[in-house]
């Protein structure tokens, strides 16, 4: 049972109050996380690791146990949270010789640029580890019923496909293997497999037979997590349809945080208005092709967290799995409408706010690339996009990019106009501004074609027909990329225009179309964002291993065009390092949620950035009910997020490093297009730590 969605759309909640449920009805039940960015233990309020941790009937207990060790006194749940990076060093460590022998066999790289290429993560192979173990321990029958929290979708899907990867590699490694077993089978007469052919059946034995049960509906099927948001519905839009193309099951689509139905209040009449709007859309854009069984979760007074708050979500989500509506498309939707409030945005200011201008903050000045990160769902596009049309509109000679690194793009959806992978003007924005949604593959896929036309230089000058032979050896070495490279690869075609000093005044210069005075980065959920960070230093060690070669072979081969790719490959890995690490160029601007399940992954993203040595000079709080309505419910949420906004100037105080906090206002609906972007931006605030 997979929970999956848009970051911050509340998937741990649901997969955590599912498991709390589940227990309660008698089921031995296990509760994974996949995210790298684990929330489930906050969730839960308990600490966990890579090994399965009982959680008892309260809050804050757990300690490790056997796999479904009982518990007398409450209901017990196990969970954990996956180490990917760890799992795959230990599976490393297992198969490194026999890797090293068909990476040996099929390449010229002797074994010192073997195992330097060994030395980081193979495509795939990461995600397929986690679902191994979990197809092992629900096949064990230790656990009646295992569920699984996974990531923000951009990484669901990377993990979903991680089986059609896998084989894909597989298929690699065989073709390397190739010849060195024609070899020994005729000269040395030798026909049992060797380790490395066992280890290539093998991995495609494994990921066959998990891309058959996560296809199989008896024995998994993926439960989708929205918002009654436009931005969710977009997004799930896309996720479900590349579930459909992956024949990944979907048993239900559950709506979660409606606003229910309250006293007359201007703040929460317009919120339930803009919900019940796009909770209608529902069966025409989420039903198409498929039977949706819809299960709506009212929005709750405070953020669900122990065992307690998650048993009243858990029997909802129990009691709507029996008789939840099903919607197809085209059908009338069951839902009620509320009394339309079009129009300009309800704000939650109080009368005598004192706002910023967000372009004229000292945190941002001088700045060249600047990024927005934080937890899924937190508002980080929405706040990157109001932010660069603030910058772009103050000084109209400075140009301005926007991009969007996050795979499950949505900044064609903020503002209401379709975004791709070429950088484009928006219509009432102003004229210096660029918007863009990277394509990661596509970066990868011109790099690609670059670099093996130069790899088969090299294959050529040792007499081989590289078209004749297949290419062994060129292609197969690209394939072994380090995942996460693609998206490095696009970033780097864009680092270059930001690392020279920024203009002051004066008449432009004469510049082309991909140089920008200023990049906004809106970056993926923090898993995503912070592989992305760390990813310049495995590119660039998988960059040395293929310089070494030439030094190697120099005497035989001239540099020639390979080279001169891999030379401006690794200057520019070195240029967006060195541009990352300025902090006078460089700032990255944390957005959050006054609620403690945001603030704690925040506060663990925070410390993992400036062990980056990056600059973390702004947090935004966003969305927070500056101004309570007039109904019990604003009032209530208002006092809860004070009470959290207050722990986060704390933290910043006690982290003795200058940090601004920025205050955005709740708007209903949220902003969507120029205007409402720019409006709300003006709005915001700044308080002292």
């Amino acid at each position: 049972m997979f929970y999956g969605g848009k970051g911050g759309v509340g998937k741990t909640t649901c997969a955590a109050a599912r498991a709390v449920a589940a227990s309660r009805a008698g089921e031995r039940v296990l509760v994974v996380s996949t995210d790298p960015a684990h929330s489930l233990g906050d969730a839960l309020g308990v600490r966990l690791g890579a090994r399965p941790t009982d959680v008892r009937g309260h809050v804050g207990a757990g300690r490790r146990a056997g796999p479904g060790r009982s518990r007398k006194s409450g209901p017990t749940i196990q969970a954990l949270e996956l180490d990917a990076p760890r799992a795959f060093a230990r599976w490393l460590a297992d198969h490194r010789q026999a890797l090293s022998d068909i990476v040996e066999h099929g390449t010229w790289l002797d074994r010192e640029d073997v195992d330097a290429l060994l030395g980081l993560s193979i495509p795939g192979i990461d995600e397929l580890i986690g679902l191994i173990e979990i197809g092992r321990l629900a096949e064990s029958r230790t656990y009646s019923l295992i569920i699984v929290d996974t990531a923000p979708t951009g990484h669901t899907l990377r993990l979903l496909a991680a089986p059609a990867t896998v084989a894909a590699v597989a298929t690699v490694f065989d073709a390397m293997q190739r010849e060195h077993r024609v070899i020994r089978e005729q000269l040395a007469r030798v026909g049992r497999p060797e380790a490395a052919d066992r280890l290539i059946g093998m991995l495609a034995d494994q990921a066959r037979h998990t891309a058959v049960w996560l296809r199989d509906p008896r024995r998994s099927a993926f439960h989708w997590v929205l918002l009654p948001e436009e931005l969710s519905i977009a997004e799930s839009e896309d996720g479900l349809a590349a579930l459909d193309r992956a024949g990944v099951p979907v048993a239900e689509v559950i709506i979660n945080r409606v606003t229910p139905d309250g006293a007359a209040c201007p703040i929460c009449d317009r919120r339930r208005a803009d919900e019940r709007r796009a909770i209608a859309q529902v069966p025409r854009r989420l039903g198409r092709k498929r039977r949706v069984r819809v299960i709506l979760i009212p929005a709750q007074l405070h953020e669900p967290r122990g065992i307690a708050s998650l048993a009243r979500i858990g029997q909802a989500l129990a009691r709507d799995m029996a008789d939840g509506k099903w919607l197809m498309a085209g059908k009338p939707s069951t839902i009620s409408r509320q009394p339309s409030h079009r129009g300009s945005l309800a704000l939650s200011l109080p009368k005598d706010a004192r706002t910023i201008a967000i372009e004229s903050m000292d945190t941002l000045r001088g700045a060249r690339l600047l990024l927005f990160g934080g937890k899924g769902g937190v508002g980080k596009t929405t706040c990157a996009a109001a932010a660069a049309l603030r910058l772009a509109r103050a000084n109209r000679a400075r140009r301005v990019l926007l991009l969007s690194t996050d795979p499950a793009h949505s900044l064609g959806d903020v503002f209401g106009v379709t975004v791709g992978d070429r950088a484009r003007s928006i219509p009432g924005a102003a004229g210096n501004l660029r918007v863009r949604e990277l394509d990661a593959g596509a970066a990868l896929a011109a790099r690609r074609a670059d670099l093996e036309a130069a790899l088969h230089e090299i294959v050529t000058a040792f007499g081989v027909d590289s078209e004749a032979s297949g290419g062994r050896g060129v292609s197969e070495l690209m394939d072994l990329a380090p995942p996460g490279v693609d998206e490095l690869l696009g970033v780097l075609s864009l680092s270059a225009s930001a690392r020279s000093s920024a203009r002051g005044g004066g008449a432009p210069r004469a510049v082309n179309n991909d140089d920008h005075d200023l990049i906004v980065l809106d970056t993926a959920p923090t898993g995503h964002a912070l592989r992305l960070l760390e990813m310049p230093d495995a590119a660039r060690e998988w960059v040395r291993v293929l310089m070494r070669v030439l030094l190697k072979y120099r005497a035989l081969v001239r540099p020639g065009q390979l080279g001169a790719e891999l030379l401006e490959l690794s200057k520019s890995i070195g240029r967006l390092q060195k541009l990352l690490h300025d902090p006078a160029a460089t700032r990255f601007i944390v957005v959050t949620r006054a609620a403690e399940v945001p603030r704690l992954e925040t506060e663990r993203l925070i410390a993992r950035l400036r062990r980056l040595h990056l600059a973390v000079p702004a947090v935004v709080v966003n969305a927070l009910t500056l101004a309570p309505g007039t109904c019990a419910r604003c009032r209530a949420t208002a006092a809860a997020e004070r009470a959290e906004l207050a722990v986060i100037r704390r933290r910043c105080r006690r982290a003795g490093r200058e940090c601004v906090i920025i205050l955005t206002p709740l708007a209903a609906p949220a902003p969507r297009g120029v205007a409402a972007l720019d409006r709300w931006a003006s709005t915001w605030q700044i308080v002292a730590t």
